[in-house]
């Protein structure tokens, strides 16, 4: 019994490099925690494009939106750690909604492995082509003047750009109705319709009707200006100090990830965000490749959890 618990030790690490040289040996399940047309969702596809040639087969993408996208969340954290069902998350989903929410069924430091930050995606301060709203400072007169009667479309509740539409009201001193959507492709679609009059949602769900006309920006919610439309003025040239929102997309896995399916995924979604074609199609939605390694990830989950908890307590955002 010992020889073979000797045996079965020496060989683990022998069977786990060939498993890691083999993978992925079947359809790898990309779960995005919102709905088609959002950068999340936007970001696994330009990714998985990228990885196809790599992994000898597409990955399957498969949308699981609400909760805030803890409901996509949740299943990967219970899904079995092969390296065959990874997550598409935003730092939403992973450094805000523990926050806000004290009923979400996974913590993200035991139940999920970070493996690897795919983008940067700048949020906007956007309006309806229809709306009268010029400037921000043309918003933020008309709510201090009328309270709580401007409605603004999000990605969701516990989703970044919540985080940011509460920040900056509470930096510019205004009270706006919260109308959170699915995902922010949907959230753009009901701006562009009329049906909110502000959205605050990354470029990427934006730039469909940017060039229609259905949708205006007011400003960038970040410190710099966005490399997509250096035109744009931030959210502090506009008049608004301290805000600077950027979303973020990364790859995850279920908790015990094998560390070497890790580093083969890490490696390869590093070749994926080096191809001309993928960096291409990520530049004309304004979209920043961000390749951060899974010890850079792990810093910045860390930074945006300290913020989370701050904006949170100062703008009381809490999920019942």
């Amino acid at each position: 019994m010992k020889m073979f618990a000797l045996l079965f030790t020496l060989l683990v690490p022998f069977a786990q490099n060939a498993w890691s040289q083999d993978y992925p040996s079947q359809p790898v399940r990309i779960i995005v925690t919102a709905s088609p047309g959002g950068i999340t969702d936007t970001a696994a596809r330009i990714v998985g494009q990228g990885l196809t040639p790599l992994w000898r087969q597409p990955p399957v993408v498969e949308n699981k939106p609400g909760g805030g996208g803890t409901i996509a969340t949740t299943y990967v954290s219970r899904s079995a750690p092969d390296g065959y069902t990874l997550l598409s998350a935003t730092n939403g989903e992973i450094a805000l909604a523990p926050v806000i929410n004290p009923n979400i069924s996974y913590d993200p430091n035991k139940d999920l492995t970070p493996i690897v930050m795919a983008t940067f995606n700048p949020i906007i301060l956007v309006v309806s082509g229809a709306s009268p709203f010029k400037t921000v400072k043309d918003l933020v007169d008309a709510a201090k003047a009328k309270p709580g009667t401007i409605a603004w479309a999000s990605p969701g509740v516990g989703t970044w750009n919540h985080l940011a539409g509460e920040w900056f009201q509470s930096e510019a001193g205004i009270k706006l109705i919260h109308v959170p959507y699915k995902g922010g492709g949907p959230a753009a679609v009901a701006l562009a319709a009329g049906d909110v009059q502000v959205g605050i949602v990354s470029i990427s769900s934006a730039q469909p009707f940017l060039d229609s006309g259905k949708i205006r920006v007011l400003a960038v919610m970040t410190k710099n200006r966005a490399k997509f439309d250096p035109s744009w003025p931030t959210l502090a040239e506009a008049g608004v100090s301290h805000v600077d929102a950027t979303n973020w997309v990364a790859l995850f896995g279920p908790a015990h990830l094998n560390d070497k399916i890790t580093q083969k995924i890490v490696a390869d979604v590093h070749r994926a965000l080096q191809d001309a074609n993928v960096q291409k199609t990520f530049n004309a939605i304004g979209v920043e490749p961000a390749d951060l390694s899974t010890a850079e990830l792990t810093k910045q989950i860390e930074t945006d959890r300290a913020l989370s908890e701050r904006i949170a307590k100062q703008a009381n955002i809490i999920v019942q």
